[in-house]
């Protein structure tokens, strides 16, 4: 049998040159090319040695994943179900305080982030959404567009929020001071012929970047679902509704099921899909299948969800 070749060790010289390379490429920040002038050795060999240092156990890579977002989950969330952004957030309990919190700080750190003065911020409502402005410290000096209509609590409304989004950016504000759902069609015409108001869904058309929020199609779940008389919600769930977002309706597939339009203050089916980048948020395991029709639904891009909720839905996409 032939014999494996000899290891060769290496000696102390190669080891402390190994390690002084190490040490200018890692510690000090000096390019290959500068180590290689600072030895007499070629960029090449310099490649080798840093190579060999990483290999024998010399230096040791570490990336510190940010506390508060699960890499690898988020990756698979991205990949799985082909969002542009994606960011599954872990948090210390699962208690639904903390679910809405956490996701509101990572939204508004990422709204920081990539809104620029060239956007135009469209927003939806929602309790993590409210979260979301209490986080809040910074943000480009953009218009921002109130996607819908009004509810939930008084200072956590939709115009609630677009009023301090812009008063921390200094942009200007289109709001729609009406509710989110109206009693019947005749209400919702004689709403949406109002000036404020049409000026406001006009610039539905100029949203570059939106947050919206994901409602379950159960009580406490969904603030449309509130809205409605309890023999009225229930007859959209023997119609298959599973979830809304922007007061969309929408079954387990992601299919629209139609029916409210006529009596719904928001942005439009057509508008929502034309907007270039359409965040949706989401916290708790409750929302799963709401969150699954929504991605199903391609109305939305990006997605910012608890890591237990994330895992669920990659688990049953599989």
């Amino acid at each position: 049998m032939p014999q494996e070749p000899e290891v060769r060790r290496a000696g102390p010289e190669e080891l402390s040159q190994r390690g002084l390379i190490a040490r200018r490429y890692y510690l000090d920040g000096r390019t290959r090319v500068q180590i290689a002038d600072e030895f007499g050795l070629s960029r090449f060999k310099v490649a080798r040695i840093l190579e060999d240092a990483v290999a024998s156990g010399m230096v040791e890579i570490t990336v510190h994943a940010p506390e508060s977002i699960d890499i690898d989950l988020s990756r698979a969330l991205k990949d799985e179900f082909g969002l542009r952004m994606a960011f599954a957030v872990r948090t210390a309990s699962d208690g639904q305080d903390e679910l809405w919190d956490a996701v509101g700080r990572v939204t508004a750190d990422l709204l920081s982030e990539i809104v620029t003065p060239a956007d135009v911020l469209g927003v939806d409502c929602g309790r993590t959404l409210s979260r979301m402005t209490t986080h809040l410290d910074a943000v480009a000096e953009c218009d921002v567009v109130q996607l819908t209509g009004m509810a939930g609590a008084v200072g956590a409304t939709s115009a609630e929020l677009v009023r301090r989004i812009t008063e921390l950016g200094g942009g200007q504000a289109w709001s729609m001071y009406a509710p989110l759902v109206v009693a019947d069609s005749r209400t919702c015409a004689a709403l949406r012929s109002s000036r404020g108001i049409q000026e406001t869904l006009r610039h539905h058309a100029s949203v570059t970047k939106a947050v919206v929020s994901i409602g379950a199609w159960q009580p406490g779940l969904s603030q449309v679902y509130d809205l409605l008389t309890p023999s009225e919600a229930s007859s959209w769930t023997d119609k298959g509704v599973v979830a809304e977002s922007c007061a969309l309706l929408l079954d387990a597939d992601g299919h629209r099921v139609s029916g409210l339009d006529d009596r719904r203050m928001g942005v439009s089916e057509d508008a929502l899909r034309g907007i270039p980048d359409v965040i949706a948020i989401a916290a708790g395991e409750a929302k799963l299948a709401a969150v699954r029709s929504v991605l199903k639904s391609g109305l939305v891009s990006s997605l910012i969800i608890d890591a237990r909720t994330a895992a669920g839905l990659v688990r049953l996409h599989h």
